[in-house]
């Protein structure tokens, strides 16, 4: 039995997509497998790769409201967990995520050490 946990993360920016899958997979008990780079990219993308969460960019070209792409998330996979992420300032991104309903949130401007706890953290959290 594979107990990696597996992460599906969307960001606009390539750059972070990469760093986010190099930091994740680092200690072997996270696989990345989906990076896309929009709201509409990742509900097509979510629907086949069964991850376990999603680190989602509150920041994304083609979602000009996030709660509408939470709800639509849910909706489609109930059992997802949801990290928010963005590098606004963390007592301004922490309102964010209890308005749009996410399971948690980080900083992108975190250490990795620390993104990949705020991972395990709210996969653990979540019942």
């Amino acid at each position: 039995m594979d107990a990696r946990i597996r992460v599906a993360v969307c960001d606009d920016a390539r750059a972070v997509k990469f760093f986010l899958r190099h930091v994740l997979e680092e200690d072997g008990d996270m696989e990345v497998v989906s990076t896309t780079s929009g709201g509409t990219e990742a509900l097509e993308a979510l629907a086949d790769c069964r991850a376990d969460i999603l680190l989602l960019d509150l920041l994304l070209p083609d979602v000009p409201e996030p709660a509408d792409l939470v709800r639509r998330i849910r909706e489609l996979a109930p059992q997802m967990t949801i990290l928010l992420m963005s590098n606004m300032p963390l007592s301004r991104l922490q309102l964010e995520a209890e308005r749009l309903g996410t399971d948690g949130w980080t900083s992108k401007a975190n250490k990795p050490e620390q993104l990949r706890n705020a991972v395990r953290e709210v996969i653990v959290g979540k019942p």
